[in-house]
């Protein structure tokens, strides 16, 4: 069976077609005109192990709201995933909005220990925005759509609760 899919990372589309699983169990997987033949194995629910080119790769799936994080060792990008003919059908109705905007949001106890941004940034969806500790760890909370930001309610050396509103893009 094949699937002609329109994948965007940070930013940038690229056309992506999945044909398979083939007659030997792999998958023609064709981006952007580049075709590699693909051994997928699924390894758990969203973990998938990859041989491609003799070059082994295991791949985190993680749905979010605004698309799929995949991670491939210490490495992660977001991605959205489209239907290539329903792109294009709403292309040519012109009904393809961007969605943009996003509240970020605390999601665990901690103190802010630093903002990476400022009201009026423009902010790329999969950038770091704000570093919050919790449990001793440095975590960067990630703008999954994007946006400007309106509204900063934290500072850093601040304490925050679970679910309380740190960054707001519009």
């Amino acid at each position: 069976m094949k699937r002609d899919l329109i994948v965007t990372a940070e930013g940038v589309d690229r056309t992506v077609s999945v044909d398979g699983p083939l007659p030997d169990g792999r998958f023609r997987i064709t981006i952007d005109g580049a075709e590699r033949l693909v051994d997928a194995r699924a390894i758990r629910p969203g973990t998938w192990s990859l041989l491609i080119d003799g070059q082994q790769f295991v791949v985190d799936l993680d749905r979010r709201r605004a698309g799929i994080a995949a991670s491939v060792g210490a490495s992660e990008a977001l991605l959205t995933v489209e239907d290539a003919l329903h792109r294009r059908l709403a292309s040519a109705a012109g009904t393809r909005s961007s969605a943009r905007g996003e509240q970020i949001r605390a999601p665990i106890a901690g103190k802010v220990v630093k903002v990476l941004v400022a009201v009026g940034d423009q902010v790329a969806p999969g950038s770091a925005v704000i570093v919050l500790e919790a449990m001793k760890m440095e975590n960067e909370l990630i703008a999954e759509r994007g946006g400007t930001v309106s509204t900063i309610t934290k500072v850093a050396g601040q304490a925050v609760d679970t679910g309380d509103l740190l960054v707001d893009l519009t």
